[in-house]
């Protein structure tokens, strides 16, 4: 069997190898050198927003983080319900929230490795039969596949593929986080995560379009 290869075919080898390199390279360096890369690590605090009243509806955000950047939006979507007149708690799913007594659920997860964390996934099949019985919306935190194309926003839209398995969203959430910024990267490392579907440079969550996305809802 003939095993050579023209020089096109090496060069190709070579640069699909190196671009894999570089991207576990971007991906690895926006939590490289921080302790922050270590999950138990990271700080999940837990807020209030709003007055709770005989008339306020009670709301739980539930989030998980691996970094620390979802507990921004976490704290953002609480905030921007607590202004809608809801009586709202923003929980970490580590803390093992019970849903019990809320009229409405807002669930949300960092994505790695194109799904929920665990901890985020593991607490909504645990709670499902609760869930069920009350409007739940969810939503992401990702640095790939933010962008408009079909490819991207089928795999984004998978991200909830577990969720959707286990409770009925009333709504649904996708929201940049965090990328690999240019003080913390090289260049080719920056252009591989490109390639390879990233579409965060730095802190890239958008705060007006969370905001908005919170005070659309439904619950």
């Amino acid at each position: 069997m003939d095993t050579t290869i023209d020089r096109r075919e090496f060069v190709r080898i070579g640069a699909c190898a190196g671009a894999a390199t570089a991207l576990a390279l971007a991906v690895g360096c926006s939590s490289a050198g921080t302790a922050k890369s270590d999950e138990s690590e990271v700080e999940t605090p837990s807020f209030k927003y709003g007055e709770e009243t005989g008339m306020s509806k009670r709301v739980l955000v539930g989030y998980a983080t691996r970094t620390g950047s979802t507990t921004g939006v976490a704290e953002a979507i609480g905030r921007t319900l607590g202004e809608r007149g809801y009586a709202v708690d923003v929980k970490p799913f580590r803390d093992k929230p019970s849903p019990g007594g809320y009229d409405a659920v807002v669930v949300g997860s960092a994505i790695n490795g194109g799904a929920w964390l665990p901890e985020a996934i593991g607490w909504v099949e645990s709670n499902s039969s609760v869930l069920r019985d009350v409007p739940t919306a969810a939503y992401c935190v990702h640095s790939m596949n933010g962008g408009a194309d079909e490819k991207q926003t089928r795999k984004r839209t998978a991200y909830l593929d577990k969720v959707r398995d286990a409770v009925t969203l009333a709504a649904e959430g996708f929201f940049l986080g965090k990328g690999p910024a240019a003080d913390d990267s090289s260049l080719i490392a920056r252009w591989a995560f490109k390639a390879f579907g990233g579409t965060a440079e730095g802190d890239a969550r958008d705060w007006d379009k969370i905001k908005a996305w919170a005070e659309g809802l439904e619950l």
